[in-house]
């Protein structure tokens, strides 16, 4: 049985991120059921800013952007003007892996957990053949977390499907956040991010009541880029790398356990209707790991201990993210444009806050705000809100 101070389970983003800083001050591993290569199938947009407190990881940026279209199926735009990152997911990975390996912690690949046992002063994890002896395990895998599940830790709504693909550019295009590209009576969006390098992440994203990926996904993602108006954007398909990934979106029952922590998608930190994941990892994961370095040092690591060791957006932010996404779910392609029509009412941090940052009921009533969306008779926006304050 070996020993190590902090077991991370699952090794993307967020597993990584958490296990390279703890691996500053403690001993970590990291256990991960998929080969390396089926890990890192997204790809993350930000805010620049959160680069402030990370700039070790300057170089593992792709491109930046000052804008973001936002696209009906009528064709009618909004476009966002900001500063926008997006990074080479791939570079990052390693770079934190090897920040993880510098630190004489490891990452265990193709390792699958699935079962742990409490013990008086640690807790075992077993995964494939081996026990691992810890002070605490921290759940980082997703929406396919069998201890979140086996706990009913989390009581889901809904998830996002993304399935596209990298894809090479024949002319240049502007980032596109959503483009409602096929119209339907169900939330359909096709994401396109052009890379450094003439190539652009192509995904089609959905959300959907099921774990398992529709093929009306992947035959609309075909169509979208082979047969409409951006078939003359993209390369053929043979050429292409497979973006894939399953967004869990719910409302957390219970944030630890005795000596376990949720974190990243298991611990929903990611906004529910942006799901814009690392933008708030790289705001908190810093501050979570010296939070859990005190509590470790300190043996505090039972449930209540553990419980607000991740900073958490407020409750009203949850709350209305968790009821656009329900929204989002049932909406139509006529739904969609008013959404469309509603972001020229928001001003820029209004804007960014409801993507990236926290959503506070002060934005509802900001008189400029207010105003123009009065002045639009735009009401899209008053089911989640209502929603939110009536706690339905």
């Amino acid at each position: 049985m070996r020993r190590f101070d902090v077991v991370v389970c699952g090794a993307g983003i967020s597993g990584l991120l958490i296990a390279s800083e703890l691996s500053r001050f403690c001993s970590v591993l990291v256990i991960e059921k998929q080969p390396r290569s089926d890990c890192s199938r997204k790809f993350w947009l930000t805010k620049k800013d959160c680069l402030t407190s990370n700039m070790e990881l300057i170089d593992c940026v792709d491109s930046e952007w000052d804008q973001l279209d936002f696209v009906a199926n009528d064709r009618s735009t909004f476009t966002a003007r900001g500063q926008y990152i997006l990074w080479d997911t791939r570079r990052l990975e390693s770079y934190l892996i090897n920040q993880i390996h510098l630190n004489n912690s490891e990452v265990q690949y193709q390792t699958r957990l699935y079962g742990y046992q409490p013990l008086q002063d640690s807790i075992s994890a077993f995964a494939n053949s081996e026990t691992f002896n810890t002070s605490l395990i921290i759940d980082c895998m997703g929406h396919s977390s069998p201890i979140v599940n086996a706990t009913n830790s989390v009581k889901i709504l809904g998830y996002h499907h993304l399935y596209g693909r990298t894809l090479g550019l024949r002319r240049p295009i502007a980032p596109i956040a959503v483009d409602n590209v096929i119209l339907s009576d169900h939330p359909l969006f096709l994401e396109i991010m052009p890379k450094s390098g003439g190539t652009a992440n192509v995904v089609m994203i959905s959300p959907s009541a099921s774990t398992k990926l529709s093929k009306v996904l992947v035959d609309d993602f075909n169509f979208a880029i082979t047969k409409t108006h951006y078939a003359d954007v993209f390369y053929p398909l043979r050429s292409s790398e497979e973006l894939q990934g399953i967004v869990p979106i719910g409302r957390m029952r219970k944030r630890s356990l005795d000596r376990i922590l949720f974190f990243g998608e298991a611990g929903q930190i990611h906004p529910a209707a942006s799901c814009t994941c690392l933008n708030r990892m790289l705001k908190v994961y810093k501050e979570t790991a010296k939070n859990i370095e005190h509590r470790l040092l300190t043996n505090c690591v039972s449930a209540v201990g553990l419980s607000d060791a991740i900073p958490q957006t407020s409750l009203f932010s949850q709350r209305f993210h968790q009821n656009l996404f329900r929204q989002l779910n049932c909406c139509s392609s006529d739904q969609v444009r008013s959404m469309v029509e509603l972001l020229h009412c928001l001003n820029e941090k209004s804007l960014d806050d409801l993507i990236f940052g926290e959503v506070g009921f002060g934005h509802f009533i900001q008189t400029d705000n207010l105003r123009r969306v009065t002045r639009a008779r735009n009401t899209i926006w008053l089911a989640p809100l209502l929603q939110t304050l009536f706690n339905l």
